[in-house]
C-alpha cells in the first residue's frame, strides 16, 4: 500500500510488542522498519534496466525469506543500541514483523507481490483494497497518535493501540467479504448477458471500496466494467478491448515482452502503432470512466520500439497537472455513486 498506510502499520507494531519498554520510541522503530521494505525504489531508480520499477519493486525486499536474513543487523544494532532489559530475541521478532506485516498488506493490493523469491516470481495478490485507502488508514493513524499522549506504562495506551490494530483487521476483513459479493455480481452480470469467460479478476478503485472493476478474460478479448454497490442501476456495461496476441509473438524483443506479460498476469492488451508495440496492463481498471479509447482510459503503458537496429522499452505516463488530477478525482466520484452515461 501506499507510505503513509506502511509506516502506520509498522508503528502499531512496535506500539504492540515494545511501547511499554520503550514508549514512544516504539512507533518511530516500527515506522522505519514498515518502510524500509520500500526502499528498493532507490534500486529501481539507479537501474539501468528498463523494467526495474516491475522486476525490483516488490521483488526481493518484499521476500518472506529474505526478510529472516534482513532482520538480523537490524535486531543485533537495537539490541547493542538500547541498554535495557529486552532480549536479542524480542528485537529480532521485532524487525521480522515489522518488515512481514508490510509485505502482506501488499499482498492485499493489485500491484502484486513476490512473496516466495526465490523459489518463484508469483506475483500475490489478493486485490480485496486499494493501494490507497483512507478510510483503513486514517482511523488506524488516529488511535496510534492517541496512544503517543498515553504514559507507557498506562494499560490504557497499550488497549489503545489494539483498537486500532482490531479496526485494520476488521476493514480488511469487511474488504475481503465485499470483494466476494462483488465478484459474485460480476460474474452474474457477465452470465446474463451472455458472455463466456474463462477467468475473471475483481479490483477496487483507488482511495475506496465501494467502486470495483471486473476484468473478463475471454478468448482474446478482455472486457472490463465498473459496478458500485453504492449505485442504484446493478446493470454493468462491459467494453471490450483486443489482446491481440499475435503482436506480442511477432516482436522480437522477447525479454520485453515476456516481462510485460508476466506484470499483466493475463491482463495485457497489445497495440501496433507503426514500428512500435504499445503495451497496457488492464489489471487496475479503467482511468477514465467517461472514455473507452485505449489511450484515453488507460494513460499508463509502455512503447516498446526500435532504435538503431537496438530494442528498447519506455514507459509512458500521462502529464497530469492539478486540474487534470481534480477531473480524473471527480470522475471517480461521479461514477461511485451512478452507472448513468458510463
Amino acid at each position: 500500500m501506499d507510505s503513509l498506510s506502511q509506516i502506520v502499520l509498522g508503528a502499531a507494531v512496535g506500539e504492540v510488542m515494545l511501547g511499554k519498554r520503550i514508549g514512544n520510541k516504539a512507533q518511530l522503530l516500527g515506522a522505519v522498519a514498515g518502510t524500509i521494505p520500500d526502499l528498493d525504489v532507490f534500486m529501481t531508480v539507479l537501474s539501468t534496466d528498463p523494467f526495474a520499477s516491475l522486476i525490483l519493486h516488490r521483488g526481493y525486499s518484499h521476500s518472506m525469506f529474505f526478510h529472516i536474513l534482513l532482520a538480523l543487523p537490524f535486531a543485533w544494532m537495537t539490541y547493542r543500541g538500547f541498554k535495557r532489559n529486552i532480549s536479542f530475541g524480542k528485537w529480532y521478532a521485532f524487525w521480522y514483523l515489522g518488515f512481514f506485516t508490510h509485505t502482506i498488506l501488499d499482498c492485499f493490493t493489485t500491484f502484486g507481490t513476490q512473496l516466495l523469491l526465490p523459489f518463484t516470481n508469483h506475483q500475490v495478490g489478493f486485490n480485496n483494497i486499494a493501494v490507497v485507502d483512507p478510510f483503513w488508514t486514517l482511523p488506524f493513524m488516529i488511535f496510534l497518535l492517541i496512544c503517543l499522549f498515553i504514559r507507557r506504562e498506562k494499560p490504557a495506551r497499550l488497549k489503545m493501540a489494539w483498537a486500532g490494530v482490531s479496526w485494520a483487521v476488521l476493514y480488511m476483513g469487511f474488504t475481503f467479504v465485499n470483494k466476494y459479493n462483488v465478484h459474485q455480481h460480476f460474474s452474474e452480470e457477465l452470465t446474463r448477458q451472455g458472455i463466456v469467460y474463462e477467468n475473471l479478476s475483481t479490483s477496487p478503485s483507488i482511495f475506496n471500496n465501494f467502486l470495483w472493476s471486473g476484468i473478463a478474460r475471454s478468448g482474446d478479448t478482455l472486457y472490463v466494467g465498473e459496478y458500485s454497490w453504492l449505485q442504484e442501476r446493478p446493470t454493468i456495461k462491459w467494453h471490450a478491448y483486443a489482446c491481440n496476441p499475435g503482436a506480442f509473438e511477432r516482436w522480437g524483443d522477447r525479454r520485453a515482452v515476456e516481462t510485460l506479460l508476466w506484470f499483466g498476469q493475463g491482463m495485457s492488451i497489445a497495440e501496433e502503432v507503426g514500428d512500435e508495440l504499445h503495451v497496457t496492463t488492464l489489471k487496475w481498471g479503467r482511468g477514465d470512466f467517461t472514455k473507452t479509447d485505449t489511450k484515453d482510459t488507460f494513460p499508463f503503458y509502455w512503447r516498446l520500439y526500435q532504435e538503431n537496429g537496438e530494442y528498447k522499452a519506455e514507459e509512458v505516463q500521462p502529464d497530469w497537472g492539478k486540474e487534470e488530477f481534480n477531473e480524473v478525482f471527480n470522475k471517480l466520484i461521479r461514477r461511485t455513486w451512478t452507472a448513468d452515461d458510463y
